[in-house]
C-alpha cells in the first residue's frame, strides 16, 4: 500500500508520526510519502515537502507564507500522477488541505481526514467540505463526531494521541532533582513567533513571582526553537530545559502556558495553569469576529467551562499575569477546583492507544469497494 500523508504543523507532525508508526505495525508493506516534519520522516515518511517552513501563527501571517504554500501544493499535486498513491491521509491544516482535496477527488484518490480543524470554534463551513470529501474522518475529541454525523459523514472517534505522549513522558527519563521550592513552569510556545511574543512578558512575571514566593522557575524550550530567543533567562535565574517536560509539569505548582496543545499536556499532568496568548492585532481582531466559543484554550473548550484563566493580547501583561498567579496560588480552594476540572478534561481525551485506533480506522476504511 502506498499512502500520501500530509501534515503542515508541528502538532500534526507529532500525531502523524504516531499514526504512521501504528499503520506500519499493522501493514509492514506500507509505504508513505508526502509533506511533514522531522518526526514523520523518522517514522519512514519520504518527505517531498518539508512542513517546517509552512506553519503560521495567525490569520494575517498566511500571506507571508503564500509562495511556500503554493509551491507545496504544486509538488503534492504533481506527485499524484508520478507516485499514484492508493489513498491519502490529510492531517488538520484545513485551508491548504481543502485545495489538495479537490485534486485528490479529480484523480479518484480516496481521502481520509485525521485531526479535525476546530470547526466547533470558528468557520463551521469547513466541516461540510471535509464531510463531503473524506471517505472517513477520524477525530481526537468525542464531541466532534456528532458534528460530522449530522452532515452524513463516516466518522470515528479514536481519542487523543497526546494521552500516550504524556504517559510515556512521565515514565521515561531520569528522575527530576529533588524539589526543594515551589516550582513555576513556563511554556512560551512551540513556534518561533509565539516565543518572540510571549517570552519577555512571561519572564518578567516569573522573576517577580520567584522573588515574592521563592519559586524555582523552569522554562521549556520546544524542539527547534533557538535558545537565543530566551533572552535574560540566566540573569533571571530561569532554568531552560528541552527534555523531561511532562515530569516537570506533573511537579509544577503552577504553569504559565501559551494556548495550544501544551495546555492539554499540562491538564493530563494535573498542573494548575494560566493560559496566555498574543498574536498580531489584525489576527486578533479577525479571530475575535469569527470565533464562536467564549474561550481559546483547549482545556476550557473541552471542559465546556472556564476551568483555567486566560490572559490574551493586552490582558497578557506582567502585572496582570503576576496578579492572577498570586490570586491562584493563594487559594487552595481554587486550586482544588481547577485540578478537578483538569481531571474531567483528561477523561474527555480518551484512553491510551488513540494512534492505534486511528490506524485501524484508516485501514478499515480502505478495505473493499466503497461508493
Amino acid at each position: 500500500m502506498n499512502l500520501l500523508v500530509s501534515s503542515g504543523e508541528a502538532s500534526g507532525d507529532l500525531h502523524g508520526a504516531r499514526l504512521l508508526r501504528a499503520l506500519r505495525r499493522l501493514r509492514p508493506d506500507l509505504r508513505a510519502y508526502g509533506m511533514g516534519g522531522p518526526r514523520l520522516e523518522a517514522e519512514g515518511l519520504d518527505r517531498i515537502v518539508r512542513s517546517e517552513s509552512l506553519s503560521v501563527v495567525g490569520i494575517s501571517e498566511v500571506f507571508e507564507k503564500l509562495p511556500a504554500l503554493l509551491r507545496a501544493l504544486r509538488l503534492l499535486g504533481a506527485s499524484l500522477d508520478l507516485r499514484r498513491p492508493d489513498a491519502a491521509v490529510l492531517i488538520d491544516f484545513p485551508d491548504f488541505h481543502g485545495i489538495l482535496a479537490r485534486r485528490l477527488s479529480r484523480r479518484r484518490v480516496p481521502l481520509l481526514y485525521y485531526v479535525s480543524p476546530q470547526v466547533w470554534a470558528w468557520r463551521p463551513g469547513r466541516a461540510r467540505w471535509i464531510a463531503r470529501a473524506a471517505r472517513r474522518i477520524i477525530t481526537l475529541f468525542p464531541f466532534e463526531t456528532e458534528i460530522y454525523r449530522r452532515l452524513g459523514a463516516d466518522v470515528v472517534w479514536a481519542g487523543h494521541p497526546i494521552v500516550d505522549d504524556v504517559r510515556e513522558g512521565l515514565e521515561a527519563g531520569a528522575p527530576l532533582p529533588e524539589k526543594t521550592r515551589p516550582r513555576l513552569v513556563l511554556m512560551p510556545g512551540s513556534r518561533t513567533a509565539e516565543v518572540r511574543r510571549h517570552w519577555e512578558t512571561l519572564a518578567r512575571a516569573a522573576e517577580r513571582l520567584s522573588a515574592r514566593r521563592g519559586m524555582e522557575v523552569v522554562a521549556i524550550r520546544a524542539e527547534g526553537i533557538p535558545e537565543d530567543l530566551f533572552a535574560g533567562a540566566r540573569e533571571r535565574q530561569i532554568r531552560l530545559v528541552t527534555s523531561g517536560a511532562h515530569r516537570l509539569l506533573a511537579s509544577a505548582d503552577l504553569t504559565l502556558v501559551a494556548s495550544g496543545t501544551a495546555t492539554l499536556e499540562a491538564a493530563l499532568c494535573g498542573s494548575p495553569m494560566i493560559v496566555v496568548y498574543r498574536t498580531s492585532r489584525v489576527s486578533y481582531l479577525l479571530g475575535k469576529a469569527l470565533i464562536r466559543v467564549p474561550w481559546i484554550s483547549l482545556v476550557n473548550i473541552v471542559g465546556r467551562e472556564e476551568i483555567v484563566p486566560e490572559l490574551l493580547q493586552d490582558d497578557f501583561h506582567p502585572d496582570r499575569l503576576e496578579g492572577e498567579a498570586e490570586s491562584l496560588l493563594s487559594s487552595p480552594e481554587r486550586l482544588r477546583r481547577m485540578r478537578e476540572g483538569l481531571a474531567r478534561v483528561a477523561l474527555e481525551l480518551g484512553p491510551p492507544g488513540g494512534s492505534e485506533r486511528a490506524a485501524e480506522a484508516v485501514l478499515d476504511a480502505l478495505q473493499g469497494p466503497r461508493a
